[in-house]
């Protein structure tokens, strides 16, 4: 990306200690602390012998002279991090705030400007992209959002609330594709091991795990903030004996095998771009993880051209397919 080549220009970095959220090329010249939500980044920063954490709340008491926060996509998932690197930069440190165009850094920066009642400075900008800095002063820093809450319907029994925390995959509402995919299991006979890979705060999992409670389930997710969100939704629904939930990434085989039902609402967006590598890269784990006779249930975009790929794995057959959205079963012998 543009904008982490700028990390590099002169004047950007001060030679001391620094903590990154989101990134790792401050790390690797200065030395520090690197904040991977996702675990993919993770796997590259443990590859380079790099310190990292997988949320800003695990740094506990450090703090640093300078603190650089990367843009996400997600502006809570950003906020949150600005809040971490606020709290944990001494006073006077410099905070950076490091993105690109295409995320909206302009205005990213006049919103963060405003809260902190600071006139940016620029360090650098070129490519698109460009990093600003400010004081740690005795202000309270940015506004970092709450968590929200949102509502899952059953069509048998009452409806639940989860909570999901900023970035997390569907923060104020249950995804209409989740929706159609859960009311599918209306119809399906018991499970007794499920799997949801890309759990997200839990939705798929959960709500399985409520219908059947001779059932237990594995939720996977590459996103530290969802596994801590879906972990606490299954204490907060009293399903935590019955339910394991751990962070995954798609390069790194499934824990156990076995399962006779597997839930998956793929991602399928790489940044602005569709990117179905992700997706297949999960057809090919829940193929893996079935157990003989098991079944695989996806939810996609209508459009998405998952059947082909599919139909290489196992059996396929359409169970739902609305103006939207499909539900593609998939079972192997």
């Amino acid at each position: 990306m543009a904008a982490e080549e700028l990390v590099l220009d002169e004047g950007v970095l001060e030679d001391a200690r620094v903590c990154e959220f989101q990134g790792m090329q401050a790390v690797r010249r200065c030395g520090g602390l690197s904040v991977l939500s996702w675990r993919a980044d993770w796997h590259k920063a443990e590859a380079y012998e790099l310190r990292s954490v997988s949320s800003g709340s695990q740094l506990q008491d450090a703090r640093f002279a300078q603190c650089l926060v990367h843009l996400q996509k997600s502006r809570p998932a950003t906020w949150q991090d600005l809040g971490h690197a606020w709290a944990h930069l001494e006073p006077g440190g410099r905070l950076l705030f490091c993105g690109g165009n295409e995320l909206g850094i302009t205005s990213a920066v006049k919103r963060l400007a405003e809260q902190l009642g600071q006139k940016p400075q620029i360090v650098s900008n070129r490519r698109r992209a460009r990093i600003v800095a400010f004081e740690r002063d005795a202000g309270e820093g940015p506004l970092v959002p709450e968590s929200d809450h949102f509502q899952v319907p059953q069509t048998t029994e009452p409806g639940f609330s989860l909570r999901a925390d900023p970035g997390v995959f569907s923060t104020r509402r249950l995804d209409p594709g989740s929706e159609l995919l859960l009311k599918t299991l209306a119809d399906r006979a018991p499970a007794q091991r499920i799997l949801d890979l890309g759990c997200g705060a839990g939705p798929l999992g959960l709500s399985a795990l409520r219908r059947w409670p001779d059932a237990t389930g594995l939720l996977l997710d590459g996103d530290a903030r969802a596994v801590k969100c879906a972990s606490d939704n299954a204490a907060a629904l009293g399903l935590s004996a019955r339910c394991q939930v751990e962070w995954w990434d798609i390069r790194e085989p499934v824990p156990m095998a076995e399962f006779d039902l597997v839930l998956i609402n793929p991602p399928f967006h790489g940044g602005k771009e569709v990117d179905l590598g992700p997706a297949h890269a999960m057809f090919e784990a829940a193929r893996l993880a079935l157990a003989p006779d098991g079944q695989a249930l996806i939810v996609a975009n209508r459009t998405l051209p998952y059947e082909r790929s599919l139909r290489e794995l196992g059996t396929l057959e359409i169970l739902e397919d609305t103006r939207t959205f499909k539900v593609l079963s998939l079972q192997v012998s």
